[in-house]
């Protein structure tokens, strides 16, 4: 007999009510900077010991930061905490290519934290617009790093480096205020070892002796140590997660249903870890499987050019057609590097051959699947920075995702699974049938985006 768990989510989140109980209302706190996370990570115990999953982005700054060896250091602190991470920095890219860029790496995921560093977009707003992307579609704490101090050559040109990352380190400041994020003030602490030790930036930059914006050893070792002092400080406000405004966690009880009162957009299940592979979970939405919903659907990042680290498409965009499942090749020929120009085929495994473009006017693949601007193509950038000819045929790949699976198999390992992403705050009925064995169901946690664009 096939057992079900349901709940009925409405946009109300003002209290949580269930059956035979009644509930003192809690007041509610929208937790800024990264409290959550170090509530979190503090309040890990041998008992109990809390997930924290952190996601480094930005661009080579972050790239060179090593941080194994930070979570490593962070796991030592908190031992009972059970702390994961996703390194995935576009080492070159600034503001105006990681707001591009972010829609295939960031979008898609859920973590507690986002650590992040890049340079630009201070004078055009691209840097607010991107913070402000970040918190309009996640929950998660944020963590902006200003600038350390390069090493350049003459003085007059290190001068004015100094002038520029002095302005936009205090706007990235005045950011993180506006949005509610946590800032580490890397400028600051960066002086203030240069001058305890007596010691030139350059000391701290590449080889020493060249011009050179990437700390090396000594320097990302500075760099973690002062990121590790601020995720072991203290928080400003103690993280209850009761009086949580952004997440709401509902506890399955020895009921077979119930009833209860919030909004979100991000809805996550629980378990205790003690399941095995056998166990499995029918999700509907809305009596829906959840890839009945478009929302479920993101593009991954496309796949590196040519002899390079760097994406070969900045960002390629679901079409008005419904999403399905795919994986999408894109081949270039006729490439002119007089002109600028080349043509590309694409197709997909399921669509097959969807049409022929250029790099010279946007494109619609003929199924109307698949859309990519002209000036996302990357190709003739990554020529010119590494000296390097994309060939003939060239094969650029990507693929249309699910984030949530129709059936989940719970294993020992994970404790916490996507259950349904949505556009906006709406109201869900979720309905979990288990299909096989008895899984530990704990309960599920709704999470909405820390700025409602639409409140």
């Amino acid at each position: 007999m096939k057992k079900y768990f349901i709940v009925f989510i409405i946009c109300l989140f003002t209290s949580i009510s269930c059956q035979n109980s009644i509930d003192i209302p809690v007041q509610k706190i929208k937790y800024k900077g990264i409290d959550r996370t170090l509530g979190l990570l503090q309040q890990s115990s041998e008992k109990e010991g809390n997930d924290i999953e952190i996601i480094f982005y930005g661009q080579s700054i972050i790239g060179g930061l090593k941080p194994n060896i930070l979570i490593d250091s962070l796991k030592s602190h908190y031992p009972y905490a059970k702390i994961t991470y996703k390194h995935i920095p576009i080492g070159g890219f600034t503001i105006p290519k990681l707001l591009k860029t972010a829609e295939h790496d960031l979008f898609h995921e859920n973590p507690d934290l986002i650590i992040f560093h890049a340079y630009g977009g201070i004078e055009d707003g691209l840097y607010d617009s991107l913070v402000k992307n970040i918190r309009s579609k996640m929950t998660s704490d944020i963590l902006l790093l200003d600038h350390h101090y390069v090493w350049n050559k003459p003085v007059s040109k290190l001068e004015k480096i100094n002038k520029i990352h002095d302005r936009d380190s205090k706007e990235i400041q005045k950011i993180a205020t506006k949005y509610g994020c946590g800032i580490v003030k890397i400028r600051e602490h960066w002086k203030n070892y240069l001058l305890e030790n007596n010691i030139e930036p350059n000391m701290l930059m590449g080889n020493t002796v060249d011009p050179n914006v990437h700390p090396n050893d000594r320097g990302n070792s500075l760099l973690r140590s002062i990121l590790l002092a601020k995720l072991i400080e203290k928080p400003k406000v103690i993280y209850n997660e009761q009086k949580d405004s952004l997440r709401a966690f509902y506890e399955f009880k020895k009921v077979e249903s119930f009833n209860t009162n919030f909004k979100g957009n991000w809805f996550d299940l629980k378990t205790n870890g003690s399941n095995d592979d056998q166990m499995k979970i029918e999700v509907l939405i809305d009596g829906k499987k959840p890839n009945k919903f478009r929302s479920n659907y993101y593009i991954s990042r496309p796949s590196k050019g040519y002899k390079s680290w760097m994406p070969a498409i900045l960002n390629v965009s679901l079409g008005k057609p419904f999403p399905i499942k795919e994986k999408w090749t894109i081949e270039l020929f006729d490439i002119n590097r007089e002109l600028k120009t080349f043509s590309f085929k694409l197709k997909g495994d399921v669509t097959g051959a969807d049409g022929i473009g250029n790099s010279m006017t946007d494109f619609i693949s003929n199924s109307g699947r698949i859309e990519i601007r002209k000036n996302d193509f990357y190709i003739f950038q990554i020529e010119q920075l590494l000296k390097s000819k994309t060939p003939e045929n060239f094969k650029i790949y990507f693929s249309v995702e699910e984030i949530v699976q129709d059936t989940l198999t719970l294993n020992k390992k994970d404790n916490k699974y996507n259950l349904f992403r949505s556009s906006n705050v709406e109201s869900h009925k979720i309905d979990l049938n288990i299909l096989s064995g008895k899984p530990s169901i704990e309960g599920i946690l709704i999470n909405q985006p820390y700025l409602n664009l639409k409140e």
